[in-house]
């Protein structure tokens, strides 16, 4: 039996009305690979006084995603360490997981992602996106995991039997992170920091029907982090053991995908044609490029009135995002996070608080440019690509998470259209008052965030403290709609309109609902 279907305990599944965004790589960053409470016991609150939150399901094993079946008393919860995806029905778990995925699950590895295709049940296509253990059975230990672990994987439904049958892998990417022995050419480099972090894995169709998949850094550092020749400065300028910097499959990271259903480059994507003019391996890759220089994400949404794409990025410790991605958009990572007109702060945050690292010994922050304008000539402009800033920074790590569009007026006129995100930790506040829900208005034309209500965002920059911890949300209190509701790695929209937030921290599920 091949490796994949040793990786494969179990097959069977079942549908939503939307993409799941199932951000596995956030649980680690309070879990790790093992499932714990919160240390607090505060409830969770809702700040709109027209609005309540419930529980609607508790008792859970670390969920990370929820999938509705058409309506709100049959669902699908997502397990990141299990792999598995648990049938709830009329409020009860199902004692057989609809699938069960032989995952590696160390730090922020696990069950990442699913999609259905656009035209399912017509067309019955499952996409998955997830971290395969190469023992053939779930694991946490940090080596356990082929070197492209990560993989897209396109089952077959199939509703009679209530399983999926795999149809064919459509990608892999790095998951093994470290480079233990020297790297080629530079002795006394080699990087011993094996984790298993940056994933990214949110992952959607979009209104123009093709897939779009946010992958992490995955701790390289090369063309996509805006390295051209790589963290060294002497030949032979590679990433690490495994080559690059140029993005074979090995260090394609940091990026955001847009596929054909069959794994293909579409031939209007932003650097088709530049992929096309390199070949190989990396210019095949190229192709499939719709956005790069991202450090990692867990939140991803598209507006369902302008149709932008907007996605939530994490910061080593200065600089959490919330970006618009625009076709061929370059972030900066890893020459810059937030915006040019605060590089400085930038800079000296990761030269002289907290770990100092940028994450990864390859390339220290040490190295960053001195001034913003010479960070932007460093960066790597494949042909078409354009810097953008962010929408909106904090000043220091904020932690953002699971994003969600509110479609219809089931929540009130006040809330629809209006795009919501979680928390990546469960404790980022002062006084222990648990993982933050953040509401964002947009402009009329859906093109930026409107932050006209606190005239201290008019830089577009929260700017906010880190003492006694990075995640404080000074400056952004008009933004927050919800407190208490943990680690939340996705909110859904579910189909009697209301919000459903999943805290794996809680171990629980949340509804957002209007008061009677």
């Amino acid at each position: 039996m091949d490796q994949l279907h040793r990786s494969i305990k179990a097959v069977g599944f079942a549908w939503r009305a939307r993409p799941i965004l199932l951000n596995a790589a956030l649980a680690a960053c309070i879990l790790g690979a093992g499932s714990a409470a919160r240390a607090d016991s505060i409830p969770p609150e809702i700040l709109d006084p027209n609005l309540q939150v419930t529980t609607a399901l508790d008792g859970l094993n670390q969920p990370i995603g929820l999938v509705f079946l058409g309506s709100v008393d049959d669902c699908f919860v997502l397990e990141k360490a299990s792999g598995q995806v648990r049938r709830v029905i009329n409020g009860v778990v199902q004692a057989v997981p609809a699938i069960d995925l032989a995952v590696n699950s160390a730090s922020e590895r696990g069950l990442l992602s699913l999609a259905l295709h656009p035209n399912f049940p017509a067309t019955p296509w499952v996409f998955i996106f997830w971290t395969e253990s190469n023992t053939g059975a779930d694991t946490t230990v940090m080596a356990n995991v082929p070197l492209l672990g990560n993989r897209l994987d396109r089952f077959v439904w199939n509703a009679a039997t209530g399983t999926l049958a795999l149809d064919q892998t459509l990608i892999r990417l790095r998951a093994r992170q470290t480079d233990n022995v020297p790297v080629p050419g530079h002795p006394g480099t080699n990087n011993n920091n094996e984790n298993g972090s940056h994933n990214g894995g949110a992952m959607e169709f979009g209104p123009d029907g093709k897939l779009y998949l946010f992958a992490g850094d995955m701790g390289r550092r090369g063309w996509m982090q805006n390295l051209p020749n790589g963290p060294f400065l002497t030949p032979p300028f590679l990433d690490d053991t495994f080559g690059g910097p140029a993005p074979d499959s090995a260090h394609l990271s940091g990026v955001i995908l847009r596929l054909n259903d069959d794994g293909g480059a579409p031939a209007d994507n932003p650097f088709f044609e530049a992929g096309a003019a390199i070949g190989g391996e990396v210019g095949a890759n190229i192709q499939k490029v719709y956005s790069y220089g991202h450090r990692n994400g867990f939140g991803m949404a598209f507006d369902p009135h302008g149709g932008g794409l907007w996605e939530t990025e994490n910061a080593d410790d200065a600089f959490s995002e919330i970006n618009r991605a625009v076709p061929g958009m370059n972030g900066g990572w890893i020459q810059v996070m937030g915006p040019l007109s605060r590089y400085a702060q930038f800079k000296l945050t990761e030269t002289t608080e907290f770990t100092r690292s940028l994450q990864q010994a390859r390339f220290p922050p040490t190295r960053l440019a001195y001034t913003a304008s010479l960070a932007l000539s460093r960066m790597f402009m494949l042909p078409g690509a354009v810097y953008v800033d962010p929408e909106l920074s904090w000043r220091y790590e904020i932690g953002p998470a699971g994003a969600e569009f509110v479609r219809g007026p089931a929540l009130g006129a006040a809330h629809e259209g209006t795009l919501w995100t979680g928390s990546s930790r469960g404790f980022e506040h002062v006084g222990g008052l648990g993982g933050s829900l953040y509401r964002f208005r947009l402009t009329p034309d859906r093109m930026h965030l409107d932050l006209s209500a606190d005239p201290r965002l008019a830089d577009r920059v929260a700017d906010n403290l880190f003492r006694p911890t990075k995640f404080d949300p000074t400056e952004s209190e008009s933004l927050v709609i919800g407190r208490g509701f943990g680690s939340t790695p996705d909110i859904v929209q579910g189909p009697d309109g209301n919000l459903y937030v999943v805290s794996i921290t809680d171990n629980a599920i949340y509804r957002i609902s209007r008061r009677p």
